[in-house]
């Protein structure tokens, strides 16, 4: 190959790769930014999907961490009404103020987690990743809980700052990746950035 093949064939590559990059950001463009403006540790923000509610507060008892609750319109294709559900969940643990345990939560996400009282129910360990967000690496953790109501896919997410620990925890419904909530969380998740 000469070398203006290979310079064309470089400036055609960087080309698609901004193109796609804008592609990306186009399909949030018009959400709003979600972040925790009185907490400075909280040093993250993300777009957040129409007509998803949330709410947020310090937990009471629990010095350093908050608890962010954030509700789609429906969790389950076949749910009758409106935000009865909740399926996506937000902990931050501010670093120096909370007690949470990083080694402790990749121990229990990283395989099979017993479920309440019931002997042999457990959330079975489908699969784990490892990758990046805007800089920031997020390790994933899928789980397979099953039911007399179906089948459904637990995954944590886990990812750091400098001044604060993060574990997301979604619960929607087995292999439903073309529905609405899902495809909305997976945007969401891929607009998390550091606030500058």
């Amino acid at each position: 190959m000469h070398k203006r093949e290979k310079i064309t064939l470089l400036i055609s590559l960087l080309i698609l790769l901004i193109l796609s990059a804008c592609a990306r950001d186009s399909s949030t463009r018009d959400w709003k930014v979600f972040t925790i403006e009185e907490e400075p540790a909280i040093n993250i923000q993300f777009r957040l999907p129409p007509r998803w509610l949330v709410d947020y507060a310090p937990h009471q008892f629990q010095p350093g961490r908050w608890d962010v609750t954030l509700v789609p319109p429906r969790c389950v294709p076949e749910q009758e009404n409106d935000y009865q559900q909740n399926c996506v969940s937000l902990v931050v643990h501010i670093k120096e103020i909370s007690t949470f345990n990083k080694e402790a939560f990749f121990e229990l996400t990283s395989g099979d987690i017993a479920l309440g009282q019931e002997r042999g129910q457990s959330a079975v360990l489908l699969d784990q990743d490892t990758f990046r967000v805007n800089r920031l690496e997020m390790n994933q953790f899928n789980h397979l809980i099953s039911s007399p109501l179906g089948e459904v896919e637990m995954s944590s997410y886990f990812f750091e700052t400098d001044s604060a620990y993060f574990t997301i925890i979604t619960s929607f419904p087995y292999e439903a990746p073309e529905f609405e909530a899902v495809k909305n969380f997976e945007l969401l998740l891929r607009s998390v950035e550091l606030v500058k």
